[in-house]
């Protein structure tokens, strides 16, 4: 295992098997794997309208190729640019119909005008995935200090409800849809040096629950989406910053998580990705209010 680039690329590189070419970039990777599962072209999703905040790498833009190999319409939506991730989605899904979209999730008004603008342009909106979240700098609950707080609230829990509210609006209206919040394995359970981080996930669980149950009756449906440590920069970050703290090399702190996680492996973007698929599609039709675990078997609450 090696650690590779930034921008939403594979942060471990995780080796191939079979006939697979070794020099592969990320991209290739992830395909080689999807048409292993017999995935890539089952279009479950076809002409179906979604935004994914936070796409312009690592999960979001792995949310974002599954969606659109599944012939969803996605706008990729972020505040940094989502270039890379659209060429990415173009190079690798020919027929698709993606675009980039700029927004603040901090900022109501913001996302309020792209769900809007989405809606209004395709004459709906069928799935949101508010997935833009920041990790927090590793320190007792003691040491945060005031802007530390407020950075990870705004983005983590005002973020998503900013998202779920503004996609709840229009859903509501239109009596369907389908709204997914990315939470964490931290939101079920308490972990040392990251309170702040764990109560935002898990307020994300408890708000989407509240929500499931406020739509109902419209024909929407409300989930989260719980990842375990997956390859990413923000888990990479997150590791160096512990790996200092125990006095560890990075590599060995690497290899202490894969061995916490009883299926062998950190997940993948992927891994997300499919669990997002099946709660959008009709084969999750009858699930709302969910807290879906996908993290190796790490947790299972």
């Amino acid at each position: 295992m090696s650690c590779s680039g930034a921008h939403g690329e594979s942060v471990f590189t995780i080796p191939t098997s079979g006939n697979a070419p070794r020099n592969t970039t990320h991209e290739q990777h992830v395909l080689t794997r999807l048409k292993r599962r017999h995935i890539v072209s089952s279009k479950r999703l076809n002409g179906k309208v979604a935004i994914v905040t936070g796409a312009a790498r690592g999960v979001g833009r792995g949310i974002v190729l599954r969606l659109a190999q599944e012939g969803a319409k996605v706008v990729a939506a972020d505040l940094s640019s989502c270039e890379e991730t659209i060429n990415e989605v173009r190079r690798a899904v020919s027929d698709c119909e993606v675009s980039a979209a700029e927004v603040n999730v901090v900022d109501s008004e913001s996302v309020n005008a792209l769900v809007d603008s989405v809606a209004r342009k395709h004459g709906a909106l069928d799935i949101i995935v508010n997935n833009a979240a920041v990790v927090q700098t590793m320190m007792l609950v003691a040491d945060t200090p005031d802007s530390e707080f407020d950075r990870i609230y705004n983005v983590n829990f005002r973020g998503v409800f900013n998202g779920s509210r503004a996609a709840a609006r229009v859903m509501r209206e239109q009596k369907s849809g389908s709204i997914i919040n990315i939470g964490s394995w931290y939101a079920k359970q308490g972990f040392a040096n990251f309170a702040v981080y764990c109560a935002t996930k898990a307020a994300v669980m408890r708000m989407t629950e509240a929500l499931a149950l406020e739509m109902a009756p419209f024909g929407v449906r409300a989930n989260t989406v719980c990842p375990g440590n997956t390859e990413t920069e923000m888990l990479k970050k997150a590791m160096r910053e512990e790996a200092v703290l125990r006095g560890i090399s990075f590599e060995a702190q690497v290899q202490h998580v894969k061995d916490s996680i009883p299926l062998g492996r950190l997940g993948r973007p992927e891994d997300i990705a499919a669990a997002i698929v099946y709660l959008s599609s009709e084969e999750g039709a009858y699930i709302t209010g969910e807290a879906l675990n996908v993290n190796g078997g790490v947790i299972f609450s």
